[in-house]
């Protein structure tokens, strides 16, 4: 079957459903996807990333939540406060906030698909609002995990961001540090990077945040796919401990790393086709 005829068939096959719900006085959107006939047997919950990368991913994102659901899981993908078509802007939101909204939506989740198996893909930071959210996910120790290239460090995510500031305000004959922006932050103040404005109400809970066995690998079963430029090279150091803390809890846990481009930091907008046949194998099993 060629491309074009299993895209066909793949949409041909999947219903969807955009809908728009009030979480603490906030009018959210959320796309859900749904095979059309026998009600789903899995409930699989987005959690994006942080910023552009969730515009660098969208593509990849929906094409494999069209996936999922024509394989027979329902699938939600949130946009919460300040990002996507959901109300607010992105300066003025809050990592608490962020959390107490993947929570609502799990709920609702559960709620629409009862019976339905829990899992969860977190795309980049997401996996930090995953951990941030894990005590409170209905079921959450029965669900499949499913990371893609996670961030497991929040602290020094929020670095490697801010430095992007730093290295634009070089560029343009400015005097900027790290460690000032991070004093600005701490002093109330807005810091703006690549377009997108933080303030500490957000940062705080990213830079406290960590990816550990006892939160997200206290799933059921948790799938890293990591992504490499390189023919045969090795998962990373800190994925390889995350996996072994998780095993040694008990956990079923599965490393892959794939060979394809960084999707989430090249210039044009790019969807590698494997990831989706891994996501799928991960969590249903095909």
């Amino acid at each position: 079957m060629d491309a074009y005829a299993d895209h066909a068939r793949v949409t041909a096959a999947v219903e969807m459903h955009p809908h728009f719900t009030v979480v603490n006085g906030q009018r959210l959107f959320c796309m859900a996807r749904r095979r059309r006939g026998p009600a789903p047997t899995k409930r699989v919950l987005l959690v994006p990333p942080f910023a552009e990368e969730l515009n660098k991913c969208r593509r990849l994102m929906a094409l494999c939540a069209q996936r999922l659901a024509a394989a027979g899981a329902e699938v939600w993908w949130p946009d919460l406060f300040g990002t996507g078509d959901s109300a607010g802007e992105f300066c003025d939101a809050r990592w608490s906030q962020w959390v107490d909204e993947l929570c609502a939506f799990d709920a609702a989740l559960a709620q629409a698909v009862p019976g339905a198996a829990p899992a969860y893909l977190a795309v980049r930071s997401g996996a930090l609002l995953l951990h941030a959210a894990s005590a409170r996910l209905t079921d959450f120790q029965r669900a499949q995990v499913l990371l893609w290239q996670p961030v497991l460090d929040g602290g020094r995510y929020l670095q490697q961001f801010l430095r992007l500031r730093v290295m634009a305000s070089r560029l343009g004959g400015r005097d900027e540090s790290l460690q000032s922006l991070l004093a600005r932050l701490a002093a109330g103040e807005s810091v703006e990077v690549g377009g997108y404005g933080l303030r500490a109400q957000l940062t705080d809970g990213l830079a406290t945040a960590q990816v550990t066995a006892t939160t997200v690998g206290a799933a059921r079963a948790v799938t890293v796919l990591e992504f490499k430029n390189t023919a045969g090279a090795a998962a990373s150091l800190p994925v390889v401990q995350f996996a072994a803390a998780c095993q040694a809890r008990g956990s079923e846990v599965l490393v892959r790393v794939i060979e394809c481009e960084q999707f989430w930091t090249t210039q044009e907008i790019c969807a590698p086709m494997g990831i989706v046949e891994a996501s799928l194998s991960a969590l249903l099993g095909l």
